[in-house]
């Protein structure tokens, strides 16, 4: 049955003022929901629904609460969960709602005929309730769900984290302790005297463990990098080399321009690269380039070794972190090379515009076309 026009003019200005006054409240306590417009918004649609739902039950037509609107209210819910709107804001609205609505619906209960105006009104306020409970209910179903997907996405990211820490800080040391001791034994075999301390380098690489380990346990990151890019390059080279000459590194451009942090990360990247070609390529000769420019850094591991295969079946440990960490700087990792035809490594990844590029120019330090450091 058609709704007189005069019933429906008077029903729509009843939820107006029933907003207002919602509004009203929500604004006196400082509630977020009333405070940002996006927010509002959907806060508003929200309770027009709810209480021209409860006026209907007032004016005697049936009402239920709709699947959509439970599914509209846990979409709310994870909205709100994003906006980092506390849960105690949504039940503050709630009750502040429930208030406004009995006043409301109170209000116009008065115009009814005296013999229905109790049940009607108290149909009405039963509605109220189950309309104000069941979204409650769906956005809270919604703002947990989302809350532990964050939380989730967190966890799974603090794990590769520690996967890729563990497999390039303790791994790639305890890989080094080994191979110089490899070499040790295999250079005393021959008869061979290295030019260097084999021991005491697989020394070195355990000590470096036990620190890491350390700071792991007390939570602390230490620095790993105690000299410039080239020379802890050139050290790990020759520590992990049985032919300390087949590496060839150079920096270019000033160091100064790369965060602690990006210089640290692109250090392990090349380091598990000459690691991977050590271990794998079976190269004579390996080039280590890096292009540091005011804006950008570009790096290159290329190797004269086996190459790769046509087919991979996926990606190593190594590789997936090396990935992983040039993700996470905003850059780019690509892997070049054939059956034979040698391995390239390729890095790239943007700097911060903003940092003070001019650090360290007046010790000598040249721009993109600077020395070798």
């Amino acid at each position: 049955m058609a709704v007189p026009a005069d019933a429906a003019a008077d029903r729509s200005g009843l939820v107006e003022a029933a907003i207002a006054r919602y509004a009203h409240g929500l604004r006196e306590a400082g509630n977020p929901l009333v405070l940002h417009p996006e927010l509002w918004a959907s806060c508003e649609k929200q309770a027009r629904q709810i209480l021209g739902e409860c006026v209907d039950a007032l004016h005697g037509t049936p009402v239920e609460v709709a699947q959509e609107a439970e599914l509209a209210s846990m979409a709310l819910g994870v909205q709100r969960s994003s906006e980092k709107v506390p849960p105690i804001d949504s039940v503050h609205a709630a009750r502040v709602l429930f208030d406004v609505g009995v006043g409301t619906l109170t209000e116009a209960a008065a115009r009814l005929p005296a013999d229905i105006t109790l049940p009607r009104c108290l149909c009405a306020v039963r509605m109220l309730h189950e309309a104000i409970f069941t979204r409650v209910s769906a956005a809270a179903i919604g703002y947990e769900s989302a809350t532990l997907r964050d939380v989730g996405e967190v966890s799974t990211a603090r794990r590769h984290q520690l996967a890729r820490d563990l497999h390039d800080h303790i791994g790639s040391s305890i890989s080094l302790a080994l191979r110089c001791l490899d070499l040790y034994e295999a250079e005393r075999a021959k008869g061979v005297t290295s030019t260097r301390d084999r021991l005491a380098d697989a020394r070195h690489a355990l000590r470096d463990v036990f620190g890491f380990t350390r700071s792991m346990v007390s939570g602390l990151r230490v620095n790993e990098l105690h000299d410039g890019l080239k020379e802890e390059i050139d050290a790990y080279s020759a520590a992990a080399s049985d032919r300390p000459a087949e590496v060839s590194s150079r920096i270019d451009g000033d160091e100064s321009w790369l965060p602690e942090q990006a210089r640290q990360e692109l250090f392990l990247v090349v380091r598990e690269a000459l690691r991977n070609a050590f271990t794998h390529a079976r190269a004579r000769h390996i080039d280590v380039l890096v292009s540091i420019f005011p804006d950008a850094v570009h790096a290159t591991v290329t190797d004269d070794g086996v190459g790769l295969p046509h087919r991979r079946d996926g990606e190593g440990t190594g590789l997936t972190a090396m990935r992983q960490r040039v993700t996470a700087l905003g850059g780019t990792l690509e892997l070049l090379g054939g059956p034979g035809r040698g391995t390239r490594v390729q890095v790239r990844f943007p700097l911060d515009g903003d940092r003070d590029r001019d650090r360290g120019r007046d010790d000598g330090a040249g721009g993109t076309d600077g020395g070798v450091r």
